[in-house]
């Protein structure tokens, strides 16, 4: 019984230890899109954020910009948090080099405040939601790099509340969530930071061994 429970211990260890592999901040930004259903309006923008990770743990902060992909005229600005759970994670080969790369599935639950149209103060919501992202990371060629680059694609679900009295009135000018309304929103994007030595050599370049038969 006392060797099981060793055997999970040494494993968890392990696992989280393994997760923990990033010393700054893993610094990104997106192109986001989502659907306005409202007002049948195609929404577009970017997104930058800063997470934190301790082990499989994270906090990110963000901020985002949004237009009207017909008119060009600014939607929606945001600033909000969100918490990540990293769920799962595996070394898997590149498609395209000799090496491995960090396939891994983040868990999101995000709180973000919105303003709509050029005259923010006037208009504003908070967007609740959550949401799954799928991560691909590497790291760089040099032997004592130790930088951390990561593909991304999430989506997330968000409704919300306006703040405005008059309800009625935000929905004739407001092209998007409220009172509980939902908006599904799609992300493609990149982030960099820097990683531990030890967590950063899994990501090497597979030289080939000159004495390797063939």
């Amino acid at each position: 019984m006392r060797s099981a429970g060793a055997v999970i211990v040494v494993a968890v260890l392990a696992s989280v230890a393994h997760a923990e592999g990033e010393r700054s901040p893993m610094i990104g930004g997106a192109l986001v899109a989502t659907h306005a259903e409202e007002h049948d309006d195609d929404i577009g923008g970017v997104e930058l954020e800063a997470t934190w990770w301790w082990h499989r743990l994270g906090v990110a902060l963000e901020g985002s910009r949004r237009w009207d992909l017909a008119t060009g005229d600014v939607a929606t600005s945001t600033v909000g948090a969100s918490a990540r759970v990293l769920v799962y994670d595996c070394l898997v080969p590149s498609l395209f080099e000799p090496r491995d790369v960090e396939l891994g599935i983040e868990l999101h639950g995000i709180v973000e405040r919105a303003w709509w149209g050029d005259r923010s103060g006037d208009q504003q919501a908070n967007h609740y939601g959550f949401g799954v992202a799928i991560r691909l990371r590497g790291g760089g060629d040099a032997w004592f790099s130790t930088l951390l680059a990561e593909s991304r694609l999430f989506v997330r679900v968000l409704a919300a509340r306006a703040d405005a009295p008059d309800m009625t009135l935000a929905r004739t000018t407001m092209p998007a969530m409220l009172d509980g309304e939902r908006s599904v929103i799609v992300g493609l994007g990149a982030a960099w930071g820097v990683g531990h030595a030890a967590y950063a050599d899994k990501f090497r370049y597979r030289w080939p061994d000159p004495f390797a038969e063939h």
